[in-house]
């Protein structure tokens, strides 16, 4: 896969300004520190602010108003960080984004309760739309958010069993990186769509085209990890390899290594050593998994960019739909870009 350094001049810079001035409104004089502090950590600590930015531009794509799809968007953010923060915890992961994760910093109990609370402030958030939305749209989004929490519980879920010994098929690992990380891509684009004033039907089209790119941006975050710089991504490289992550490139190569070297690999689960996770890695390379699940990556990545061109949008003021096509544009090389990039 090519990779492209360009910066990110994609139009969404505008977005994420907004949306951080937005969200942290939601969060202003709120106590006790125990709670917040670490919320305001984590939150603080950026991200790429991908799913936020795809609510908002989703709902620019339906010709809305951006301010409409704004609780959503910190909504979703909310959620997404929320899940990161228990995540961290159930992998016993030692950073985020580029720190100690909160279970470190501040101990599990703490950490567990700031994942609690961002829960509870996603669905806070949601409260407002009733009132920019009207109660039928407003409830719509409810029910993917709610949809939402079930199919990411699932998606751990797989996950940690295979962590338990499990075996698990390439079409079991798309299911979990489609329940863990596609959906909420997925959710993004849709909502953003539905606050937008889409039709339904055409919220329901974009947000299967952002379910496959969330796959492709999941596989190439897997990638990442065992050949990106530490300093540019954030986690330990192979981190997923001693969390005994599923990912599809471990599958891929348990399916065409020899007993010996499954061994290997077996014995670097829940132990972080360096130099027997580079074996592994190589390993990765030796039977083609890096490249196969790069292609993987395309794969889905093309399906999702193709859904999005086939997108009608519908509007009698040609400068309207103008806009609409140049945003669609946009949205596919936002799609590129966090799938080729290197962090």
């Amino acid at each position: 896969m090519k990779n492209n350094n360009r910066n990110l001049n994609l139009g969404i810079e505008t977005y994420v300004t907004i949306f951080e001035d937005a969200y942290k409104k939601n969060l202003e004089g709120r106590e006790p520190d125990t709670l917040y502090k670490p919320i305001i950590d984590l939150l603080g600590r950026g991200g790429k602010r991908l799913r936020p930015s795809l609510c908002l531009m989703a709902c620019e794509l339906a010709g809305g108003e951006i301010k409409k799809a704004m609780p959503t968007a910190i909504g979703i953010e909310f959620f997404h960080n929320f899940s990161l923060a228990h995540d961290d915890i159930e992998d016993n992961s030692p950073l985020r984004r580029g720190e100690p994760a909160l279970h470190v910093k501040y101990g599990v109990p703490i950490a567990v309760n700031a994942g609690d609370g961002l829960y509870a402030l996603c669905y806070e958030a949601l409260k407002e739309n009733k009132g920019l939305l009207g109660v039928e749209r407003a409830w719509k989004i409810f029910e993917e958010l709610a949809e939402l929490c079930v199919v990411l519980a699932e998606g751990q879920a797989m996950d940690l069993a295979f962590k338990d010994g499990r075996r698990m098929s390439e079409s079991e690992v798309i299911e979990t990186l489609r329940k863990k990380t596609a959906k909420l891509f997925a959710v993004s684009a849709k909502c953003g769509a539905i606050a937008g004033g889409a039709p339904y039907d055409t919220a329901e089209d974009l947000g299967s085209a952002w379910e496959d790119i969330g796959i492709a941006f999941q596989i190439r975050d897997d990638i990442l990890n065992v050949v990106g710089e530490e300093e540019k991504y954030g986690k330990r490289i192979g981190e997923d390899i001693a969390e005994g992550k599923p990912t599809l490139l471990l599958i891929n190569c348990l399916e065409h290594c020899e007993a010996r070297e499954k061994e290997k690999i077996y014995e670097c689960f829940r132990n972080y050593d360096k130099a027997k996770i580079e074996e592994v890695v190589n390993l990765f390379r030796k039977y083609g998994s890096i490249d196969y699940s790069e292609e993987i990556a395309m794969r889905y990545l093309r399906g999702g960019t193709d859904k999005i061109r086939r997108i009608n949008i519908k509007d009698e003021a040609e400068g309207k739909s103008k806009k609409g096509e140049e945003i669609k544009e946009k949205m596919v090389a936002l799609a590129e870009y966090f799938v080729e990039r290197e962090r």
